[in-house]
């Protein structure tokens, strides 16, 4: 496998990759509606997608439970293809997509009843990061869903390479529901990702940079990318299939902090 991948545009590609998928995660549709079911959110509820991507999971919730969301994503064509999904799934008067920083959209003053940040802490800064900034804008009582990559065993230093990250970036599952609780959080339940769920999402993420490439082949980054989308396959089935996680994590903010007395 080639270590120096060459350098194509993050937006342009993870645009193109994810052409096909439902959720930009592995994850799928009944997980999802199981995590849904989770929450327990009431009609009414405001919702604040973190990094919503195409706002699969989000329009879902919606279409579910009568709440109305907020969807922020610096991707463009992502918040453009929302947009269109909830104006044809009859969404679009409880759903607002802002294509934005969410540091330049949502301010510490505004309260949600739920948070939801699948795979985007990245948005805030590392996952111990975006726990505590989720807990400032969630409403007493109210409930988030994050979910985040964790290390199923130590990774190999090909893998960490490949990756172009360090073992410090991630910890366990068990230490992203400890990393909530130190937030102030009451972990409400945990699911993770399952090996067909990270085929089916890996697969469609190869899938559709292979046959934009084949469609394309005069594209000036068609190069670029097919050396990129490759090394990424590979090193998914080398390593990452067997080492690296995604964790699923249900969280409550209490209603009231009581503090224990010595």
């Amino acid at each position: 496998m080639s270590t120096a991948t060459p350098l194509v545009d993050p937006t342009k590609f993870t645009t193109i990759a994810h052409g096909t998928h439902r959720y930009l995660s592995p994850l799928s549709e009944a997980k999802a509606d199981s995590l849904i079911h989770r929450l327990a959110l009431a009609p009414g509820q405001r919702v604040l997608d973190v990094g919503c991507g195409n706002a699969g999971f989000l329009l879902d919730l919606l279409a579910v439970v009568q709440a109305r969301g907020v969807g922020v994503d610096t991707n463009p064509e992502f918040i453009a293809a929302a947009t269109a999904a909830a104006r044809e799934r009859g969404l679009s008067e409880r759903a607002e997509f802002v294509n934005a920083r969410l540091q330049d959209t949502i301010y510490s003053a505004e309260r949600f009843d739920a948070v939801i940040c699948m795979g985007s802490s990245q948005a805030v800064g590392s996952l111990a990061d975006a726990f505590a900034w989720a807990w400032t804008v969630l409403a007493p009582g109210g409930v988030a869903l994050f979910a985040d990559g964790y290390w199923k065993r130590p990774p190999e230093p090909k893998y960490l390479e490949a990756l172009g990250a360090t073992e410090d970036e991630m910890t366990t599952h068990g230490g992203n529901a400890a990393r909530a609780r130190e937030a102030g959080f009451r972990v409400l339940s945990t699911l993770t990702s399952n090996d067909d769920e990270w085929d089916e999402y890996e697969g469609r993420y190869c899938a559709a940079m292979e046959r934009y490439i084949d469609a394309h082949p005069d594209d000036a980054d068609a190069a670029a990318m097919a050396a990129r989308v490759r090394d990424w396959h590979e090193a998914y089935l080398h390593w990452g299939r067997d080492t690296l996680g995604f964790g699923f994590y249900a969280l409550l903010k209490p209603t009231a902090i009581r503090l224990s007395s010595d």
